[in-house]
């Protein structure tokens, strides 16, 4: 079965205060280690696999040579069948990547660049702990076209401390006359262990109210829409449906992927999931002495199923065929909350599915919860 393909890198410069991703600073000792336990997990884990996507993500992935990922294509097509590849995605920061180095990424075989701009505002980005400026975001881009990359994604955070909605209109103004093929407009969210919670908790800082984080979803679905871009899940406008992410809509759709790096999720496409361990030089360790680095699996229930297909289709513009889950998995539609969800214009129904507005997107997850009869 086509099987999706994630790397995770998790070195970054500097670690960001409001990211809780795998991500620690670049050592060379602890790289130099990874890219060798990289090669050896492929090599015990995608022999025979049939790979659709690859992303790499991270951390920062251009921090390492970009040739090593020549390295990392060879023997990926070595290991697995590669024909099938219709999209090749390498993340990178602003300031971390020359153009020589993007062209290189380009020839090796990556055809699509996501670049985290996350603001053009330079004291938001202050605030978020970035390393670069709005110039070099501009000129990350501009390297990037001329390096060759016809399709790139550009990555935007909104519901930032001092951020104003002038601020996020500004931003995504700029993001437009670049003329990405695809915008992620991702609301800060922040997670137990960050900095950044611990300053909102001492009251050194203050996140904006929910009432103003909506306001700047809807000001990126009215302006990014009206420019032509498809709303087509909750965080993410492709400029028509060839440049929507087809790797993120893999996951979207519940088929298998496989994760390879520190603390990368894998799945079966049917109830299965596994992760690898978090702590990179731990998985160094499992891998140059022959063992995966796995920390655990589990199984998921019909239910869990269930929910998370609801919640998966309610993220996105396809929705979700409410009669055909019922029949595959056993459980029960109310049928009570889908006529509320109806009312409250969250859902529009298309033919056998239901399908979200906009203003739905924002209820994916509560809604799959109470869709499901007792």
């Amino acid at each position: 079965m086509p099987t999706s393909l994630y790397v995770h890198v998790p070195f970054c410069v500097s670690k960001c205060p409001y990211c809780s991703f795998c991500s620690i600073p670049y050592r060379q000792d602890t790289a130099n280690d990874f890219r060798k336990a990289l090669l050896k997990e492929m090599e015990m884990r995608l022999g025979g696999v049939r790979t659709c996507t690859l992303y790499v993500g991270g951390g920062t992935p251009t921090i390492l040579p970009a040739s090593f990922w020549k390295t990392f294509h060879e023997e990926l097509a070595r290991l697995a069948f590669v024909s099938g590849i219709s999209e090749s995605t390498i993340e990178t920061n602003p300031g971390t990547v020359s153009g020589h180095e993007l062209e290189e990424l380009r020839n090796s075989g990556f055809d699509r660049l996501s670049i985290g701009v996350q603001s053009f505002n330079g004291d938001i980005l202050g605030t978020l702990g970035r390393i670069h400026d709005a110039i070099q975001s501009v000129t990350c881009f501009s390297e990037a076209r001329s390096a060759g990359f016809r399709n790139i994604s550009v990555d935007l955070i909104y519901g930032i401390p001092g951020q104003t909605l002038e601020i996020w209109k500004e931003d995504l103004r700029r993001t437009l006359e670049l003329g990405p093929e695809h915008i992620s407009c991702y609301e800060l969210t922040l997670e137990e262990g960050t900095p950044m919670l611990e300053s909102v908790r001492s009251g050194s800082i203050t996140m904006p109210g929910e009432d103003s984080c909506t306001e700047m979803y809807f000001l990126a679905d009215e302006i990014l829409t009206s420019a032509e871009y498809a709303h087509y899940e909750v965080s993410n406008y492709a400029r028509g449906n060839r440049y929507s992410s087809l790797h993120n809509c893999s996951y979207w759709r519940r088929s298998p992927y496989i994760g390879l790096g520190p603390s990368a999720h894998s799945f079966d496409g049917i109830d299965t999931r596994s992760w690898n361990l978090k702590d990179v030089d731990e998985y160094n360790r499992r891998l140059l002495s022959g063992r995966l680095p796995l920390a655990g699996s589990e199984i998921l229930t019909e239910r869990q199923t269930a929910i998370e297909r609801i919640m998966l289709g309610l993220r996105c513009c396809g929705g979700v065929d409410l009669d055909a889950l019922e029949r595959e998995t056993g459980v029960t539609i109310d049928r009570d909350y889908l006529r509320i969800m109806l009312e409250h214009g969250r859902v529009v129904e298309v033919d056998s599915r239901i399908v979200p507005t906009a203003y739905g997107k924002l209820f994916a997850d509560g809604d799959s919860l109470n869709l499901m009869a007792d």
